[in-house]
């Protein structure tokens, strides 16, 4: 994470070289997944970069994951004058060949938060497999090095599959510690029904209770944490079973305040957008080529994550409110 800081710090001294003289405006274009917090906080990020070197950031996002939206709005940004465009991937597969022509054409192309490594020509977002780690680790603080553990995922999404083997890999040295049932479910149909019927505390169990040596559950999105954080509470197991997740909503920022949910992994959206407009700002004043040789040899730069615990959730909450992101927990 350092090393990435101080390509930042590089890419911003740079790119301050000369904001004062009077030149052509730059306009990029970003375009995100989805209409929520973590794509609103990006976006704020994104505009910020902008206000400080004079970049005209224009940010789409639908009002839920559409690639086939993604796709028309690019093919429509693209056919305009355009300086610099990055995207966030519902469905890689399907954007590849677009993105792939817009780097053939030189203008300068980034992949965000989901990378298209044959369609970019660099890719920011958060090393999934590394946030999984940070949860594991955390994990194994709050159990105290002892524990069995739920996982809640949905496999389908590549994404969630990285988490879990990261969050697996970093408590796989701690004997005491280990993985007792894995529900599997698209993350969208999750209940707190479903969590309910894992513990055996819906009321239905007759004779020895479902699962009774799990004291922690570990989640791979803030959505699911919530429904879990929910569920807990309604059967007033929120003191007896841990939550960690990965995710950084208003409500699970909430959750952690009210230690519903003891640990959530950040992903620091507002450096992701900040990030993305300082690279595409270098790659058109400088160069792609110039840019990419500050890069590391991937050409990826991950932002990192910031680990929140009901201790420092408030130390957090100043810095949003210092970066002018509208906090609501």
């Amino acid at each position: 994470m350092r090393k990435t800081l101080i390509i930042l710090l590089i890419f911003f001294l740079f790119s301050s070289c000369g904001n004062n003289l009077k030149q052509k405006q730059l306009d990029v274009a970003i375009i995100g997944k989805t209409d929520d917090s973590y794509w609103n906080d990006v976006k704020t990020g994104a505009e910020s970069a902008g206000k400080d070197l004079g970049v005209n950031v224009k940010f789409y996002v639908p009002q839920k994951q559409d690639p086939a939206w993604q796709i028309r709005k690019l093919e429509e940004i693209i056919g305009k004058s355009i300086d610099g465009v990055a995207v966030a991937p519902s469905d890689p597969k399907s954007i590849t060949s677009l993105m792939t022509s817009i780097v053939q054409s030189d203008i300068p192309c980034l992949a965000l938060e989901t990378d298209v490594a044959k369609g970019r020509h660099a890719y920011i977002g958060t090393g999934n497999y590394y946030a999984g780690q940070q949860a594991g680790e955390a994990m194994i603080e709050v159990l105290n090095s002892i524990g069995k553990i739920a996982i809640i995922t949905d496999p389908s999404v590549p994404d969630f599959l990285k988490r879990v083997q990261g969050f697996k890999d970093a408590i796989a040295e701690h004997e005491n510690v280990s993985v007792a049932v894995i529900l599997e479910k698209p993350y969208d149909a999750i209940q707190p029904a479903d969590i309910e019927s894992m513990l055996g505390i819906d009321g239905k169990t007759t004779g020895k209770p479902v699962n009774p040596e799990i004291n922690s559950i570990f989640c791979v999105s803030d959505s699911i944490g919530l429904i879990v954080a929910k569920a807990l509470k309604k059967a007033n197991k929120t003191e007896q079973i841990k939550v960690v997740c990965i995710g950084e909503s208003p409500d699970v920022m909430k959750a952690v305040s009210e230690n519903s949910i003891q640990v959530a992994i950040s992903r620091r959206p507002y450096r992701l957008g900040y990030s993305c407009v300082l690279v595409l700002h270098n790659m058109i004043k400088a160069g792609i080529n110039n840019t990419l040789m500050i890069l590391p040899k991937s050409e990826i730069i991950d932002p990192g994550v910031v680990v929140l615990t009901p201790s420092n959730i408030g130390g957090y909450k100043e810095q949003l409110i210092r970066r002018g992101i509208k906090v609501k927990f």
